[in-house]
């Protein structure tokens, strides 16, 4: 084999050997390029892998925190569940005063630890702005919806930023049942403290009704007027009070109105009390008095009041008793001007139609009544219908017109009382 021979098989050799390299490049490159393109495929898998598990760990925390908010006080998430339940916009709740009460009142704003911090439930109202709506829902007794917040702060290193992880539920159940419980709590208090006051009010009024006929048992032993006679002012008064309270005649009041008319009535059979003062043998004189003796005998009001406003000043000293000086003050009105009248004749001040005192005022129509028809050693009895004819005739002379008014409404129920 020759020279030549031996050079073209080599030079065979070497093209099937280029060729071999040709192939094998191609081939290579196809093997490059296909990895290429399986690390690109592989990267983006491994991208969206990641994305759809950040994003099914930021839908999970998001679902178990529908508030998520940082310390700059943004709302980096709210659900729209809770913005539906509270009836706003994500920006009406972003820019609403909520935001600042959270961290002015409930949410931990100490800075100076990052680590992890727990925060324990508390209770948010949140006031609804459709009622009508959300009377129709169901029944509560505030236009709140209530929520109990709780959560923690966690405290982000690569932003620098606290997180604040709020989880919320709806107690207003919880509370709305909390609020029947305590009204029905305050109910029973109510009760119990009303009846304890009834029980004191009754005790009150019996110790009133026992210092006063202590009283009026003096007076009897130094006057001639019957217990009777005061047994029978009392009835008087009582029917022409209750009458004046049924009208709605007194529109002000030292204290409560039914019970300042209760009072009147009470304390009417003291009106006489100054007649210890007189001689007795001048309030005992079945003759008619003399100038000076009839001076002496209208003395007894201003001695009446004198005596009560002693007890007055003694209460007043005390804290503990001034407040009955407004009780104080309608007999010691009884005592000075039950003997004024209407048109400004009588005594002992002269007083004139509405200047005189309501209580004494009534008195004067009562008294007058009773004297009228009682036996008396000056006084021939008059019959029901006699007395009741003048007290109608010293309307607006004697007697205030409106209070003759609410006589003559009440006088049938005087003919039960029993005169001899």
């Amino acid at each position: 084999m020759g020279l030549r021979t031996r050079y073209q098989q080599l030079l065979q050799k070497c093209k099937r050997v280029l060729a071999y390299a040709k192939k094998a490049q191609i081939v290579n490159h196809r093997l490059y390029t296909n990895n290429l393109k399986l690390r690109q495929y592989y990267n983006r898998i491994l991208k969206r892998t990641a994305d759809d598990t950040k994003r099914l760990i930021e839908n999970r925390i998001k679902e178990k925190y529908p508030l998520i908010l940082d310390h700059q006080k943004r709302v980096l998430h709210i659900a729209n569940a809770l913005l539906q339940d509270m009836e706003m916009t994500r920006d009406e709740f972003s820019s609403s005063f909520y935001i600042d009460l959270l961290f002015e009142k409930y949410l931990p704003i100490d800075f100076t630890s990052t680590d992890e911090i727990a925060i324990d439930e508390f209770h948010f109202p949140i006031l609804l702005q459709d009622i009508s709506a959300f009377q129709t829902d169901y029944l509560h007794l505030h236009p709140f919806r209530h929520l109990g917040i709780s959560g923690k702060r966690v405290y982000n290193k690569r932003k620098k930023l606290f997180y604040y992880f709020l989880s919320i539920r709806d107690i207003s159940p919880e509370i709305e049942l909390s609020y029947y419980e305590k009204t029905d709590l305050i109910i029973e208090t109510l009760t119990a403290v009303n009846m304890q006051l009834l029980q004191a009010q009754k005790t009150i009024e019996a110790h009133k009704s026992l210092l006063i006929s202590l009283v009026c048992s003096l007076v009897e032993e130094h006057n001639k007027e019957t217990a009777q006679h005061l047994q029978n002012l009392r009835i008087i008064t009582t029917h022409m009070t209750e009458e004046i309270h049924r009208l709605n005649l007194i529109k002000q009041a030292p204290y409560d109105k039914f019970q300042y008319l209760k009072d009147i009535a009470y304390t009417s059979v003291l009106h006489d009390i100054g007649k210890v003062h007189v001689k007795k043998d001048i309030i005992e004189k079945n003759t008619e008095l003399i100038a000076e003796e009839f001076k002496e005998m209208q003395s007894h009001t201003i001695a009446g009041a004198a005596y009560i406003k002693k007890v007055i000043i003694l209460f007043n000293r005390d804290p503990g008793y001034s407040k009955y000086i407004d009780f104080l003050m309608i007999p010691y009105q009884i005592c000075l001007y039950h003997h004024e009248h209407w048109d400004g004749t009588g005594y002992p001040k002269g007083l004139k139609g509405p200047q005189i005192p309501l209580p004494a005022r009534i008195v004067a129509i009562a008294d007058a009544y009773d004297a009228m028809r009682s036996m008396r050693s000056y006084n021939i009895p008059c019959t029901h219908q006699e007395a009741v004819a003048e007290i109608r005739r010293c309307s607006g002379t004697h007697f205030d017109p409106n209070l003759v008014r609410v006589f003559l409404n009440i006088e049938r129920k005087l003919e039960a009382i029993p005169y001899t």
